[in-house]
């Protein structure tokens, strides 16, 4: 058995397995000297299989390893296609956006441009799970949702009982708000701090058979007044998810054509 090729395919398993992880962590799990794993990340990086984040230096993989394996969801696509899109949009109204999707029974941070806003007043890691039902992320994305599987997440979380998650008991309340959002074609979410409060708005990542995620916008209440959010901050949100969904179908036709 050749080692390093042995060792290899174990770090890039383990990377597949937790979606995001430093070379500490891997070197940790995997009983493998922090030395070799630094070299095995250098090697896979170089090839264009797996990426380096940024933000908080942890390693992610791309869709070459589509390649490798049919494992490889369009989750971890939309990651690296929104990337870009978030940047552009941070880089013009200076507020920070998140990509963010459901995973079990949380919401899962899957990119954003924190780091680049200096209006971020949070700060969220790649990674970062949160309540479904409190964040404007989530809520949009519910309701977009094909009903079945609306339904079916919706009895888990009120099986789970958390008390992050009480709303769920009030279906006719969700109900009319899923109605309500899914007409506008977009949701919202204030959350109070100290002195001031947090406003995010979503709109979803879509195609034809599913819902992908949601782009979120957060900014600081009074900031910006509700025709601004309206009129400037949803058009950009819808395009940005537009031209993210027509990238998954490109993706997805080219790989099919290999």
């Amino acid at each position: 058995m050749i080692r390093s090729l042995s060792r290899g395919l174990d770090i890039l398993a383990f990377i597949n397995k937790h979606h995001n992880v430093s070379p500490g962590f891997l070197a940790k799990e995997l009983k493998v000297p922090r030395a070799t794993v630094y070299r095995i990340l250098n090697t896979l990086t170089t090839k264009g299989f797996i990426y380096q984040h940024e933000s908080d230096g942890q390693f992610r993989m791309t869709e070459k390893v589509r390649t490798l394996s049919y494992g490889f969801t369009q989750e971890y696509d939309i990651d690296r296609l929104s990337k870009d899109l978030m940047k552009q949009i941070t880089e013009e109204l200076v507020w920070p956006v998140s990509l963010a999707a459901i995973s079990g029974i949380d919401l899962v941070v899957r990119e954003n441009t924190d780091e680049a806003s200096p209006l971020a007043v949070e700060k969220f890691a790649i990674g970062y799970r949160m309540p479904i039902l409190s964040t404007a992320s989530g809520i949009c994305i519910l309701s977009f949702m094909d009903v079945k599987a609306r339904t079916i997440l919706l009895n888990m979380l009120a099986q789970v009982n958390r008390e992050q998650d009480r709303e769920v008991h009030n279906k006719f309340k969700l109900n009319k708000l899923f109605r309500q959002i899914e007409k506008q074609g977009y949701a919202t979410h204030d959350r109070q701090r100290d002195r001031f409060t947090i406003a995010a708005i979503s709109v979803p990542i879509r195609s034809e058979t599913r819902i992908h995620g949601a782009l979120t916008l957060r900014y600081s209440q009074p900031a910006l007044t509700p025709q601004q959010v309206i009129t400037s901050i949803v058009p950009k949100l819808t395009e940005a998810a537009k031209h993210c969904s027509e990238r998954l179908s490109k993706l997805k036709q080219s790989l099919a054509e290999q």
